[in-house]
């Protein structure tokens, strides 16, 4: 049976994170198409990490939550229990 739910934009929290890693995708394509390389701003002094940038968190953390909502909540939020759609069960 395929999927044909729409698990992605079915819940406020879904669309949330869609509408994070889409901007922080766009804030990231706009830097490079308007200036050819993106303008990274935050650069941590306490530790040596990556030079980042807002659009890069909101990547990141919008992955992260994509993640979590998906390994989490799905089942939760779309009333079903882990387990039952295994192939190879009975239920």
């Amino acid at each position: 049976m395929p999927f044909t739910q729409k698990w992605v934009t079915g819940h406020l929290l879904g669309r949330a994170l869609l509408a994070v890693v889409l901007a922080g995708a766009a804030g990231n394509l706009i830097d490079r198409a308007l200036l050819g390389f993106v303008t990274d701003m935050f650069q941590t002094t306490f530790m040596n990490f990556a030079v980042f940038n807002v659009a890069d968190i909101c990547v990141v953390l919008g992955g992260i939550g994509f993640c979590a909502y998906y390994l989490l909540l799905f089942d939760r939020l779309e009333g079903k229990e882990a387990g039952h759609d295994a192939p190879g069960t009975d239920g």
